[in-house]
């Protein structure tokens, strides 16, 4: 295992009869700047950066549908705004539905393809599922308009539960050994959350500032990011 640490001898004198003796004092435990070394911030930048992105876009999203819904607007009626909202609730409803679906594929798919390979194909379709959003905006008039916001909604549900949300918080504890694994998941884990903040608070003002499509390419680029950095830290899940 890299970067082992050494045990350290102590001395201690006997003033009184002139003696010595030598003990071996038990390693430190190791802190966090160690999850920053050659050989670990690979691993680190791997198990920290897809997860926080993650949680920006699964907050980000997940906590808004039924906003983004009724700002795409998928009721197809020139109703009253009660209508629009029950036909978003539904349409929500339906859309959460590939979430449980997700979990139920990833306990599938995920011992079957590896955690690394069913975390990019997750990322990869969350980004294209925002694109099939930004698509559907601009097809606001034609008849393929709900479904393709179905169709972009239902993706990334499905394949994000499948994926990143299934794989990011079980990397560390493979990824490091035995005396690292606390730290390395309680920094990933911190991270995250910060994502998630920044998925709660930053995807409302952003779609009252520049509108829907600017959240959904948001969406699309922290996903296409997820992707980049797991396809580029990515190591063989084996056990140190």
């Amino acid at each position: 295992m890299p970067e082992q640490r050494e045990a350290v001898l102590q001395v201690t004198s006997h003033a009184a009869n002139g003696g010595s003796t030598i003990s071996v004092a038990p390693p430190g435990e190791p802190g966090i700047g160690i999850l920053f070394s050659r050989a670990y911030r690979a691993r680190t930048v791997l198990v920290a950066i897809p997860w926080f992105l993650m949680d920006i876009a699964t907050y980000g999203v997940g906590l808004f549908t039924p906003i983004i819904l009724g700002a795409i607007d998928v009721s197809g009626t020139d109703g009253s705004v009660i209508v629009h909202d029950f036909a978003d609730a539904r349409g929500s409803g339906a859309i959460d539905l590939f979430l449980l679906l997700g979990f139920l594929v990833g306990i599938w798919a995920v011992p079957r393809f590896g955690r690394i390979r069913m975390q990019a194909i997750g990322f990869a379709s969350m980004a294209f599922g925002m694109l099939l959003l930004m698509i559907a905006v601009r097809l606001s008039n034609s008849s393929l308009h709900i479904p393709l916001v179905f169709a972009g909604f239902i993706l990334f549900n499905l394949l994000m539960n499948a994926g990143p949300n299934s794989t990011t918080f079980t990397l560390a504890p493979i990824l490091f050994p035995t005396e690292l694994r606390a730290t390395a998941s309680g920094f990933a884990a911190g991270v995250a959350k910060i994502g998630a903040t920044l998925g709660v608070f930053v995807l409302p003002i952003l779609k009252g500032t520049f509108g829907v499509p600017a959240v959904l390419g948001m969406m699309a680029a922290v996903s296409v990011l997820g992707l980049a950095v797991t396809l580029i830290f990515s190591r063989e899940d084996r056990e140190d």
